[in-house]
This record gives C-alpha cells, structure tokens and sequence, in this order.
C-alpha cells in the first residue's frame, strides 16, 4: 500500500518549487546589460521647465527609467553620484573595474582630460540631422578635438562675479553701478579704486569684512584665478598651445596686483589657506562684496528673489565680469566611455540621442544657458538674466584648449597652478612674499608646460 505524504511535507515542497520556479524567472529576466552613468555631486539645476528636477542626478534617473520602457532592448541603468572634484577617483581610477562609467555627464572643464585617455568614444554618429541642425554650432566646436566630437553639450554657464551693490553705495561708488547688465568696462584703475576703497571702509567699521575673493587651499576654483592673469590683457598661451607667463609683462603686472591685494586688505585672512567655500560663506553672510557667479550657481535663486520684475531692476545684487572685462563659458554635457563591450557603446548612444530628441529631457537645460535653439527660443523670456549674458558672451575667453593633463595627476595643471598661487599669496615671518610675481610666472611657466607636454606624450585618443 502507498503511504501518503503528510500534508505539512507537501506543502514546503510546494513551496520550495514556487520559490524556484520565481528564481529561475527573475534570472531569466535580469538585464544582460548594465549601463553606468556617473554625476558630480555638484550638479546643480536651476530648471524651470520641471521644478522635480534640481540636479542632474535626478535628471538623469528621471530620464534613464522612461529610456528603458520604451527601449527595444532589456536593460538597467544605473545613475552614480560621486563627490565634485573627484573626477579622477570616480573616472579615471574606475576604468577595468565594474563600476566603470559607461556614460559621464559633467563639466567640460573636468571631462576634457579623458579624451586623452583613449576611452572617450566620439560621438559625432550620436548626432542626428536634426540634432546636428538644433545645437549651437559654437557649443559643439567646444566639444571637439582634431576635429572629432568628444563630448556633447546639454547647456552651459557664463562665469562672471556677482557684487553687493549695497556695500558700493555705502562707500560712494554708485556711479560704477549698471543696472540690469554685466558691466565690461570697469578699467584696471577702477578695479583698485573700488577695492581699496571697501578694503578701508570695512577696516573702519572693523567687522570682518572684505570685498575681493581668492583663495588657493586646492584646485577648486583656479580658473577664476587663471582668467585674472589675463586682468592686463593679452594671452595666456603662444600660438603652440603653450603657457606663455614668464617673459609676458601682462601677466606679471595681473600677478603683482593680485599679490597687491593682501597688504591692501581686498582678501580674507591668509587668502593662500582659503577655499571657494569658505568665500562663498562670507559673500552669503554680506561679509563680502564680490564673488563668482553664473546662472547655475546656488546664488542663482538669491538672485530671483532680489529681483523687481515690474521695474526690472535689483535691490541688492550687480554683476561685472572679472578684472580685465573677461567671462568664461563652462558648458556641461555627456560623454561616453569604451569599457570593451561594443554593444554597451551603442546602448549608451541610443540613450542619450534618445534624450537629446525628447523635449522633456532637453528642456530642463533652460534656466541655465540652454544649447538647443528650440529651447532658447521656447524659454527665452523666463530665464532671468538671459540677454545680458548672451550679450556678454563676446568678451568669453578659452582657457584650457582641451589640453591634455589639465587635472588628474600630481604633476597636471590644476595641480601645479594652485600651488605656486598659494606661494605668491603668503607671507613669510620676516614680512616678505614667498615668491615675487616674476618668479610666480617663472615657475608656473616651467611646471605648466612640463605638465602638458607629459600630457601630450602620454595622449592616446580612441578611433
């Protein structure tokens, strides 16, 4: 006679079969393909098309999961924060390992460096007619090297500094005031009057303040430091993409005027051990009179509110561009890395044509300085401050050429130029500076230029 399977045994095998049966089908239906796209932490947004969306994490998560439901293939993405200025311990370190970025987005500042690591893909197959017709040309120029598009912009931001206007009209120096535009035409003799005359003010009220920031306790935020050498005129660069500083009188005079500054009182305490944060701190408490500025920055939204729509005007706020009447253009967008799996490539590349061809997405590229024109013209007249950058962008000077070896290493641009700032800044124990201005152009002459010509011999950029 058969013996009967007691009720209780029957029904854990069940169970265990159910479970099976539930495993096998999710593993039949794990993506084979995972894409990694990695974001700076810093990534903020001003976007005004979708007030869901306040960085480009959440951007590109948004974006990533509507990408994968209409997506013919199965797969996942996976969006990655890491820490701003981390760039080469999110990118570079990651390479060959599984966390390896897939697609990048960030600035072009930071990304330029990895065309020369040879796994930047180009991207010029991304572009389709259409996308090709929409972006500003000059937008795309800044995404090519030897004449191959290596990354893509989404928008971009016109650096300036921002002034409390208060302060200026405190101490008599209204009539340096413009409303509504970024003033261009303060001379290098204005700039000292204005400084010199805040520096003494604030001394007198003996609060703390003071109206000029710098700083060079790390790399974040040298390229305002860099666009000032330019304060006197004249170029950074010979006409081989070499720095040009030592023998140049133009930048020597902009290295003695920015030392100038600390026996003058225009900078906080011991400005060589100060960071961009610890200057954006003082300028948000009105400790301090100018300070960086764009349309992506956190101060954007003090911006809006300080604004007078009906007289369009501002109460508080005034913006200049750095001394010597120069801005710089930072644009941001995308870049794709070869991991070794080719079809990982091509998932990459539909996902972000898919993003550039879906209004939704592209969209959030207004309330900064959108690079499609369909989105200019859509959102010109609620992204405040628009026309005055635009009519500002002509004085925009090019900073880094997409040179090789800008950041990274020990011995790269950022890494090198910060420091000898630091030593032009600091004062020794027996009252003199650690370095003259000549010998602060020697210096970053010879360790700037040795840190791109490594650069240059260790490029290796992908076909």
């Amino acid at each position: 006679m058969r013996k009967r399977i007691p009720a209780f045994l029957l029904e854990i095998v069940i169970a265990v079969l159910f479970s099976f049966c539930l495993s096998a089908c999710s593993a039949q239906k794990e993506p084979e393909k995972e894409i990694i796209i990695k974001v700076p932490h810093t990534s903020t947004m001003n976007c005004i098309s979708n007030e869901n969306v306040k960085n480009a994490y959440t951007l590109l998560e948004l974006a990533s999961k509507d990408f994968i439901a209409q997506y013919e293939k199965d797969v996942r993405i996976k969006v990655i924060e890491f820490e701003g200025g981390e760039e080469t311990k999110a990118i570079t370190n990651s390479f060959g390992k599984s966390d390896a970025a897939d697609i990048l987005y960030d600035g072009f500042f930071n990304m330029s460096s990895f065309i020369h690591t040879g796994k930047v893909v180009p991207v010029d197959d991304v572009l389709t007619p259409e996308m090709k017709e929409d972006i500003y040309p000059a937008f795309l120029e800044h995404g090519r090297f030897n004449d191959k598009l290596y990354m893509l912009p989404y928008m971009c931001s016109e650096n300036i500094l921002i002034y409390n206007r208060e302060m200026l009209e405190q101490y008599g120096l209204s009539e340096y005031i413009d409303e509504g535009a970024v003033i261009s035409n303060w001379s290098m003799d204005d700039w000292t009057k204005i400084l010199n005359t805040l520096a003494d003010g604030f001394a007198k009220e003996g609060k703390g303040k003071v109206p000029m920031m710098m700083y060079a306790k790390d790399n974040q935020g040298d390229t305002h430091i860099m666009t000032m050498l330019r304060a006197f005129g004249g170029d950074l660069f010979d006409s081989d993409n070499n720095f040009d500083l030592a023998d140049n009188p133009d930048v020597i005079s902009a290295l003695r005027w920015l030392q100038n500054g600390v026996d003058s009182g225009w900078y906080l305490p011991v400005p060589y051990d100060k960071t961009m944060s610890d200057n954006s701190s003082k300028f948000k408490m009105d400790e301090l009179t100018f300070y960086n500025f764009n349309l992506g920055s956190s101060t954007y939204s003090r911006v809006k509110e300080d604004y007078n729509e009906e007289t369009d005007t501002f109460k508080k706020y005034g913006f200049v561009n750095y001394p010597g009447n120069h801005c710089t253009i930072f644009n941001e967008g995308f870049e794709i890395f070869d991991n070794g799996d080719s079809e990982k490539i091509e998932i990459a590349k539909d996902f972000l044509r898919y993003f550039y061809e879906t209004d939704q997405w592209l969209e959030c590229s207004a309330g900064s300085i959108p690079v499609s024109k369909k989105v200019m013209e859509k959102y010109k007249d609620d992204i405040l401050l628009l026309e005055a950058f635009s009519n500002n962008a002509e004085n925009s000077v090019d900073y880094t050429h997409n040179l090789p070896n800008w950041q990274g290493s020990d011995n790269s641009v950022r890494s090198v130029f910060y420091k000898e700032i630091a030593l032009l800044l600091t004062k020794e124990a027996d009252g003199n500076f650690a370095v003259t201005p000549e010998e602060c152009a020697s210096n970053l002459q010879e360790k700037l230029n040795t840190a791109i010509s490594e650069g240059r011999k260790n490029s290796t950029l992908h076909e």
